[in-house]
């Protein structure tokens, strides 16, 4: 690799020019001293100069290759000099090479992964992937490595067939071939939404049977409905929910993000994208984000408001923003809700939150005492009053 990579680095180069300086005015050690120190042994007089010429002349190489920028080479060079006859001057010339070089690999690194990032949010997949194999020759990094795997197997050639002809299913084939003869809009448009659809139902297929090639064949039928009609809403949705399944890669939580933004950003009065993309940070323990997106999305409207989304926000309020943020925007939706008693469950939890234990338990009360209340929340209503009765509090 040090043969292969060459670069020069601008960052330390005063830094390492009055290093070399010193490195070029010093002489080596005496053969018998810096050698006996070394080893503990002696040798005559005529290795001792062979030695020592050829440590000389690998050192002038060194610093010829240093003063062009080849810092690995120049590493090359006086590390071989040392063999003959170790210098503690070199050496420590040496290691601040190494750091320096150490420092120019991982932002090289850095800059080609920022790079392939770019190409696979375009859908360049495998420029991307070649961006990524790059950066990591420069600086190794696990998480890449394990991003890399999951992008190839995600855009590696599937097995698995839907419709039979490895090509595409049957309708795509007519939809590429009315492509071909009038590239209008209009055909762009029913070749990506004909993608979407596939895209979908693989989805299903692969959760169903734990099919991985019918994952990645929905997925390249997302991204390829994406770049198709960048402007739709829905293909950017399931493309960020497809990114969001790779488990635990950081490179996927960015893409996933972004799918996910990208898709309310185009619509953003649709409450079912705004709510993924408030269960996405959720998940994620971007708290604040959640809540901003659930708030959001339940002023447009309120009728999305479910039990689990409250105790979502209620966590999420506990967590990040403070109970009374959200006291604030229970109590503003309340009104709104024909049935209040979900509402009201996450009003008195805030309140208890808050250790406001009075006016919690007749939220409670209210719940218990509704004639048209649902079995399940008076339950869990009575449930919650008989805990707090044991931490001393009296219903």
């Amino acid at each position: 690799m040090h043969n292969q990579i060459k670069i020069i680095i601008p960052v330390f180069l005063l830094f390492l020019f009055f290093n070399l300086q010193a490195i070029i005015g010093s002489d080596i050690e005496s053969p018998g001293t810096c050698y006996a120190q070394a080893t503990g042994t002696s040798t005559n007089a005529f290795d001792q100069k062979n030695n020592l010429e050829m440590a000389k002349k690998l050192r002038a190489q060194g610093t010829d290759l240093q003063k062009k920028g080849q810092l690995a080479d120049a590493i090359d060079k006086y590390e071989l000099s040392q063999s003959y006859y170790p210098d503690a001057t070199l050496a420590g010339h040496i290691k601040t090479l190494r750091n320096a070089l150490a420092k120019q690999y991982m932002e090289a690194a850095k800059k080609l992964r920022e790079e392939g990032a770019v190409l696979q949010q375009q859908g360049k997949i495998e420029a991307a992937i070649e961006k990524y194999m790059l950066a990591q020759k420069y600086y190794p990094d696990a998480k890449l490595a394990e991003h890399i795997s999951g992008l190839q197997k995600a855009y590696s050639k599937p097995k698995f067939e839907l419709g039979g002809k490895p090509e595409g299913f049957k309708e795509e084939l007519v939809a590429i071939e009315r492509l071909k003869k009038d590239p209008s809009r209009a055909n762009i448009d029913a070749l990506a939404e004909l993608r979407y659809q596939y895209a979908l139902t693989l989805t299903q297929v692969a959760a169903k049977k734990n099919n991985e090639d019918a994952y990645k064949l929905a997925f390249q039928y997302a991204q390829s409905a994406t770049e198709l009609s960048p402007d739709n809403a829905d293909y950017w949705s399931v493309l960020g929910q497809l990114y969001d399944t790779m488990g635990d890669d950081a490179i996927a939580e960015i893409m996933a993000e972004d799918a996910l933004q990208r898709a309310v950003a185009i619509n953003p009065n649709d409450v079912r994208k705004r709510l993924l993309l408030g269960q996405f940070f959720f998940r994620h323990e971007n708290y604040t984000n959640a809540l901003k997106q659930f708030e959001t999305a339940l002023k447009i409207d309120p009728k999305f408001l479910s039990s689990p989304l409250i105790a979502t926000m209620c966590s999420s309020y506990i967590l990040s923003a403070g109970p009374a943020r959200g006291l604030n925007f229970f109590r503003e939706i309340l009104p709104t809700q024909a049935n209040p008693d979900s509402v009201r469950l996450a009003i008195a939890i805030l309140l208890h939150e808050q250790k406001n234990t009075v006016q919690a338990r007749e939220e409670l009360n209210k719940i218990v005492n509704r004639k048209e209340a649902s079995s399940e929340n008076r339950e869990y209503a009575l449930m919650l009053l008989e805990d707090w009765k044991k931490e001393g509090v009296k219903p």
